[in-house]
């Protein structure tokens, strides 16, 4: 025999032997292995058995996966033995089998079940037994008024001496325990440790709420959500449970929980309580959860898309997602981005989108809108944000509309709209404050540029009929304001509206009614436009700046039933005085003026005359890009030309007028020996790309200023009608054929000599 001290020192030689039995054990081996233990090992100076204690548990589990099974009750008794067999001599009874001397035996037992997930089955049959409650049931009340009595407060004090037992020295070792059982791949083993939540260990619980670290807190939540991702009914039930606290007790037979029914639910006993319940003890641990995850940067797409199913899956409780989603929708949509440049391929990208496309689409869309209104006022309004975060917000903005669904009739009729004045508005007020900063310009062109291609973005999505009509809602319009009001409404007003729309509403078109009717909303985009397209035209700002502002106020002119609020005579002068400078104007200002006055006059702002006074300073721009020695805006100098010409109309002549005028200008002697050769290659330059021009078939080589081009009248094309142009310039140009003296006589013989198909066309001239 060995003896109770020999094997009580070598037991570490011993048991490893042992420690496999019961895993593969047959029953006729079961019954002499578990005779063995209680007949030496319980029997063995505790002082050896704490060190093997660990070891002991996880030998014995294994005979706790089968209830049913004889040698359960048995198992678990001898478990218990060596529970008891380990407590200090004046440890204290604190019934139901607990003494204040089990700290260890609980450590060791979480050890064992965090470490060894193939044991995990007899764990959780050992938890559900013995395992004390941690927490009171939960009541209302308690959330308003402390606890009284003194039956509750002998229950609360028993409470939390067991509530200390399973979680000293270190109480995080219990909610990894949980961690890893709610992480385990069985479902048997995740819905046993969600029932184990839901009754031992609520979330309203001491220990949850005060004794462990919050680290700890958000990985058992983490670990808790995660079982959405199962989509098993039976798991997200004891979920909600968890989180939202147990049902109310209601009264005669109401329908299922919904936001609306809170209103019939004046003392808020139903489905209000559940929400103050999670919005006091779970929102906060969960939403600090999910932002962790979703801030994890991983190179695998189902691991980067798996926390955005995890919130899609929490939002089918309101209670929940009306609150956690506010707080993570910005960050999981940076989340794609960023994965965005870390994809391998693009096949990774789509898979991790598409997830990120369903989490977004269930999001309503004043909380969307609200945060891109909010991101741009952050990136535009005033603070001390750096130029590059203020990129970065309107970047983000701009990832939004380029990769998501922001075309839902709502979006478009309402919430776009109201974005693009925002944007527009603040533009304004921006340039106001820092017009007098020459070291804040640099940082606003930057700025400015961006928000307005998001701008012309959003004007693109909105459609004609965003302001003709409005979607019905349960109140009544947003009160009308007529053109005198809407022409004297201040900057800050109008900002002020639409934050409270978006900030203190929540966007909700179902509760309130939007901050403008649909005419006072074309009207201010109108006014607010024209006004920051004054400001470039007049400032010294890029030629880009200005050209994209144009830009922008031609597209709302388009789709906007014609405004009283914009400044016509204003905005005349400032193109008249741009036209007018000395130095040759950039080409995208050039253009951009071009195609606002064909749409001021299509759109009937300005009158005949008033565009006619326009022509000359337009053609003389268009004539100096068509020099020879300029060839990068040729065919997008002739476009502009006879854009202007199909607003003139095909019985105006005073394009045609402008160019003999600038073909003759310098002969004021009427003989052809002082001109020089210049007028004949700009006007060869114009012959040919205008019997080249179809407008029903853009050229595909134009450059990329062509793009710029906004849609609006079907432009008429030179090919078709060259003559009302080119008519009297071309007998003008063929006039210097008469003295061979002159330069232009050779380049004009030189240009007739290369003409190809010139037979076509009716035109007699001296063969040369």
């Amino acid at each position: 025999m060995i003896g109770r001290d020999a094997l009580s020192r070598d037991l570490p030689l011993y048991f490893p032997g042992l420690s496999s039995t019961l895993s593969f054990a047959s029953l006729s081996v079961r019954t002499p292995f578990l005779d063995l233990l209680e007949k030496y090992l319980l029997k063995l100076d505790p002082r050896s058995l704490r060190p093997a204690l660990k070891a002991i548990i996880l030998a014995l589990l294994p005979g706790l996966e089968e209830e049913t099974s004889e040698e359960f009750e048995r198992t678990l008794k001898i478990l218990d033995g060596f529970k008891e067999a380990i407590r200090p001599l004046h440890a204290e009874d604190l019934g139901q089998n607990h003494s204040s001397g089990d700290e260890y035996f609980w450590q060791c037992f979480f050890l064992a079940a965090i470490t060894s997930n193939g044991r995990r089955l007899g764990a959780l049959a050992y938890l559900v037994r013995n395992l004390p409650k941690l927490a009171e049931p939960f009541s209302l009340e308690s959330m308003s008024t402390p606890a009284n009595g003194g039956h509750k407060e002998t229950a609360g004090k028993n409470s939390g001496r067991l509530a200390e037992m399973v979680t000293s020295p270190e109480p995080g070792l219990l909610l990894r325990c949980f961690a890893a059982g709610l992480a385990d791949e069985q479902l048997l083993i995740q819905r046993g440790f969600l029932d184990l939540l839901v009754t031992h260990l609520p979330l309203h619980s001491h220990v949850l709420q005060k004794r462990v670290k919050s680290e700890d807190l958000e990985l058992l939540v983490t670990a808790a959500a995660g079982v959405v991702s199962r989509r098993e009914m039976s798991l997200n039930r004891r979920l909600w449970t968890w989180l939202l606290g147990p049902e109310p007790i209601s009264n005669d037979h109401e329908g299922p929980e919904s936001p609306i029914s809170v209103i019939g639910d004046p003392l808020g006993s139903s489905s209000s309580s559940r929400t103050r319940f999670f919005e006091e003890f779970g929102l906060q641990p969960l939403t600090r959860a999910l932002l962790k995850m979703i801030s994890r940067d991983s190179s695998n797409p189902v691991e980067t898309a798996r926390p955005f199913r995890i919130c899609l899956s929490l939002m089918d409780r309101w209670e929940i997602g009306g609150l956690v989603v506010p707080d993570i929708f910005l960050p999981v949509i940076s989340s794609v981005r960023r994965y965005k440049s870390r994809a391998a391929t693009r096949t990774d990208f789509s898979e991790v989108l598409r997830s990120a496309s369903v989490f977004f689409d269930g999001v309503e869309s004043g909380l969307i809108w609200g945060e891109i209104v909010g991101l741009v006022a952050q990136a535009i309004g005033p603070g001390k944000s750096s130029n590059v975060e203020r990129i970065d917000k309107l970047s983000l903005v701009n990832f939004i509309i380029a990769h998501f669904n922001v075309r839902e009739e709502e979006m478009l009729l309402i919430h776009a709209p109201l974005a693009t004045l925002s944007i527009l508005t603040m533009l304004e007020d921006l340039r106001g404050k820092v017009k007098n900063l020459s070291e804040d310009l640099g940082t606003f062109d930057d700025v400015s540029g961006l928000a307005l291609s998001i701008a012309i973005d959003l004007v693109e999505l909105i459609p004609e009929r965003a302001f003709q009509v409005r979607p019905s809602t349960s109140q009544s319009t947003a009160t009308l304001y007529d053109e005198d009001s809407m022409r004297k409404l201040p900057n800050s007003e109008i900002l002020q509206r639409i934050k409270t729309f978006y900030v203190q509403d929540q966007g909700n078109l179902d509760a309130v009614p939007p901050p403008f009717s649909f005419r006072d909303m074309s009207e201010l985009l109108v006014r607010e436009s024209g006004s920051i397209t004054c400001q470039s035209l007049t400032g010294s700002v890029s030629s880009a700046d200005a050209g994209i502002k144009s830009k922008q106020l031609v597209m709302i002119l388009s789709k906007v039933p014609k405004a009283g609020t914009l400044d016509v005579a204003k905005l005349l002068l400032s193109m008249q005085n741009r036209l007018s400078a000395p130095s040759q104007v950039p080409f995208q200002v050039f253009t951009s003026i071009t195609s606002l006055a064909t749409s001021l006059y299509s759109n009937s702002y300005i009158s005949g005359a008033e565009l006619s006074d326009l022509v000359e300073p337009l053609v003389r721009q268009a004539w100096l890009y068509l020099s020879a020695f300029q060839p990068k805006y040729h065919v997008e100098a002739v476009r502009c030309l006879w854009q202007l010409q199909t607003a003139l109309s095909l019985s105006n002549h005073e394009i045609e007028a402008a160019i003999c005028t600038l073909m003759t200008e310098h002969d004021l002697s009427g003989t052809f020996a002082v001109r020089d050769a210049d007028p004949g290659r700009s006007f060869s330059v114009l012959w040919t790309h205008t019997l080249q021009d179809n407008a029903g078939h853009l050229d595909r080589r134009a450059s990329k200023a062509s793009t710029h081009e906004t849609k609006g009248p079907a432009r008429i094309s030179g090919i078709g009608n060259y003559e009302v142009m080119l008519a009297r310039p071309l007998f003008t140009l063929l006039d210097a054929l008469l003295d061979e003296r002159t330069q232009l006589f050779m380049t004009v013989r030189t240009w007739l000599q290369t003409l190809v198909g010139i037979d076509k066309y009716d035109i007699k001239y001296p063969l040369c």
